[in-house]
């Protein structure tokens, strides 16, 4: 599961580290202390820097409609947008926010940290989220991820790096997005389809063999109530299982 991938801080690092998280509620921009950071609606917070363009900038920016929340979330990369491809098909998801905090280290040589995104769980608990594909994790950034990680250990949140660089599996996510909504969500084709296992062209062929059978597959697919292995391109002979619980 997506928000479950924790990143592994080791054990031998525990001794506390003061900080200060600062952060922009409305109209008012505030700071706690971290042991207060956790009463926060961070999820409803705009984000703490702008998201500047300017000509020949390597880096791609935007909003992102995310369904799940009905917002748009802004992203500055391509590997963020892929995050919120796949934050906006994972259960449990009831508030995202950009940008959402700096975090403020005791020791005046460590910048303070800006994490990607917030993500509010419907069960209540926080995940603090930074987007960086596995390739540009050096060094540097392992330090600052571990100062993070141990951060959200001692305010109660867990804390997600999302590392992940397919280009095939964006581009699965790309073509499946515009199944997200109505006609093709429909609880008909759900019931039909439940505890299937086999290819794309057999689960179109039970719901008709129409084109928009296609669509309603692909919307399983999405949802992930169909499983399909998103790592290598849809094909009609992709093979899709049931998901008890999606």
């Amino acid at each position: 599961m997506l928000l479950s991938l924790s990143w592994p801080l080791s054990e031998t690092q525990t001794a506390r580290l003061p900080q200060r998280v600062e952060y922009q509620l409305r109209d008012d921009r505030l700071e706690v202390d971290v042991a207060d950071a956790c009463d926060v609606p961070f999820e409803t917070c705009e984000p703490v820097r702008a998201f500047p363009t300017w000509p020949g900038k390597r880096h791609y920016s935007g909003l992102f409609f995310m369904d799940s929340v009905r917002r748009h979330i802004g992203f500055e990369s391509l590997a963020e947008r892929s995050f919120l491809a796949e934050l906006d098909r994972t259960p449990g998801v009831v508030g995202v926010a950009s940008q959402p905090m700096w975090v403020h280290w005791a020791r005046d040589d460590r910048p303070p940290h800006a994490p990607d995104y917030f993500v509010r769980c419907d069960d209540g608990s926080g995940v603090v989220v930074d987007v960086k594909p596995l390739s540009r994790i050096d060094g540097r950034a392992r330090e600052q991820f571990d100062r993070t990680a141990q951060m959200c250990r001692e305010v109660g949140w867990r804390y997600v790096v999302f590392s992940e660089d397919s280009r095939v599996r964006e581009s699965n996510l790309r073509f499946l997005m515009r199944y997200r909504h109505a006609p093709w969500a429909t609880d008909e084709s759900a019931r039909r389809l439940r505890g299937f296992i086999g290819t794309l062209d057999d689960a179109v062929s039970l719901l008709g063999g129409t084109p928009e059978a296609f669509g309603q597959c692909y919307s399983l697919v999405w949802r992930g109530t169909l499983a399909a292995d998103l790592a290598q391109p849809l094909a009609l002979t992709t093979t899709l299982s049931w998901e008890d619980g999606r």
